[in-house]
Formats: C-alpha cells, structure tokens, sequence
C-alpha cells in the first residue's frame, strides 16, 4: 500500500447508542408497599438511588425479595432481617440466581454495523429482541461497508471492490428500471432479488434488546479474544456504556485489553 493512502469514506465503523430502559413507576410501587404494609421497603430504595443504584437494579431486587417475603421482616416469620438492595444484588449474582434479573430489559441501536456482525448478534436467542434494516424495502445510493482493521494493508483493494459493486448495483438499477417502477411490490421484489449480490460487510442498521443477564452472558461471549472483530468492538461500546449506569450487576467485572479491546470476564459463572 503506497504510505499516501488514505482510508475510504466509503468505510464506516459501527457505534452503539443506549436509547432505552426498564425503570420504575415509583407511584405505583408505593401504592403496593401500602396497601401491603411494606413501607419501610421505601427507605430501602431511597438508600439505593442515593447510592448510585439504577432504578432498573432496584427493580431486580424487589422481585428477588418479593419472592423470599423478604422486602420487610414482617411477612415472613423465618427472617428476623433484610439485606440491603445492594447486598441483594450480590447475593442474587453470587447465589446464580440469575431469573430476577431478566426483568430489567436495556435497549440498543448500532449504526454502521455489516450484516457479518448482525448474522452473528441474531444467535443470542434468550433474553433478546432483535429488529434490523429490511434489505427488501431500503435500497441506497451509496455502499459503504464495515471493514475489519486487520485488512488495512490492503484498503486499496477493499475499496476498489466496494466501488465496482457500488456501480454494477446501479447499472443493475438501470437495466431493470427500478426508479421508474411505481408498483411498490414489484420494487420490493427486485430490491429483494437485487441484495443477493451485495457484500456481507454492507453497514445496516439493528436494534437490540436484552435483559440484564443476557446482557451478562453476551458481554462475556462477544468481548472475548476468539470472537469476530467487530462483534468485539460493538461490544466493548455497550459494556462501557453500562458498567458505570448497572454498577450493581457489573460489580465482579475482570478487565483484561486483549488486541486494543477489553475482554470481559464475570466472578460468578452461574449468572
């Protein structure tokens, strides 16, 4: 590669944005600690959210404790105390008490992302929700792809390929005089056809949902040194986007830079 080249704009990385989350509807918790003579469990959450804990957090942990009758000591006579929301959280990651902790579910959307990415994302099946860019209904002017910094000796070559399938998907758009087409179904159906010969490194768009333990288990999965590139480095954007908000739940995090990118390991394996 001549030392003058430059990389293609045409080549894009992907980035995750945090857009939603499980918290709380505190009115309404509060009404339930009424009507269940449970009010002290109210200090319980304002200690929590004055030590930094995520409503979501909270969340997990009143399921946790609702299940033992153990919000307060007084509806359950085999308790003479209550742990705090934060020793619960570590109980419940300690003890793989895994379950209560799917009920707090975070939402993403990664942009500039390939489909090598998202066909690999779409494997997590348990605690995830997936919906991504239709390559029947959206076509694009322009190709950009994702490419794997391991290729950099030869982006010229990338990018020449990149530019050779740009301008046959437009010849391809002219011979078959898509534009003109008003028939959305039939539009649909050659966009549909037409994809077959783009490449699997074409940025698209996916949103995906997790609960918190499949947050867990994909961290640790798609963070670790054997995975694909990019999977890796999607991954390490949500795990930093979460560690510090779920302090609680990311508490036995081990960090180790592997390659430029941290591999996430957990403490505790059951979760």
């Amino acid at each position: 590669m001549d030392k003058g080249y430059t990389i293609p704009v045409s080549f894009v990385l992907p980035k995750a944005y945090f857009i939603g989350h499980t918290t709380l509807n505190i009115s309404q918790l509060t009404a339930y600690l009424h009507d269940t003579e449970q009010n002290s469990f109210a200090n319980d959450i304002a200690e929590a959210l004055n030590g930094g804990a995520d409503p979501g957090e909270i969340l997990c942990s009143f399921y946790a404790k609702m299940c033992y009758a153990s919000l307060t000591t007084n509806k359950n006579k085999n308790i003479s105390k209550t742990r705090s929301i934060k020793d619960n959280i570590e109980a419940i990651l300690n003890s793989g008490h895994g379950s209560v902790i799917e009920h707090c579910q975070l939402n993403f959307i990664v942009t500039n992302c390939s489909r090598v990415f998202t066909h690999e994302l779409v494997r997590h099946r348990i605690g995830t929700a997936f919906s991504q860019t239709s390559g029947r209904y959206v076509r694009n002017d322009k190709l950009n792809v994702v490419i794997d910094p391991i290729l950099e000796p030869a982006y010229d070559l990338v990018e020449e390929c990149r530019d050779y399938l740009e301008k046959w998907y437009k010849k391809l758009e002219e011979r078959l005089g898509v534009n003109d087409i008003k028939d959305f179904d039939k539009k649909k159906k050659l966009t549909s056809a037409m994809r077959r010969m783009l490449p699997n490194g074409q940025a698209n768009e996916i949103g995906v949902s997790l609960n918190l333990r499949a947050l867990r288990h994909t961290i640790e999965m798609r963070t670790g040194r054997h995975a694909e590139w990019e999977i890796r480095y999607v991954f390490n954007q949500i795990y930093k986007i979460v560690k510090d908000k779920y302090k609680l739940m990311f508490f036995d995090a081990q960090e180790e830079l592997i390659d430029g990118l941290l591999e996430i390991r957990f403490k505790n394996k059951k979760v």
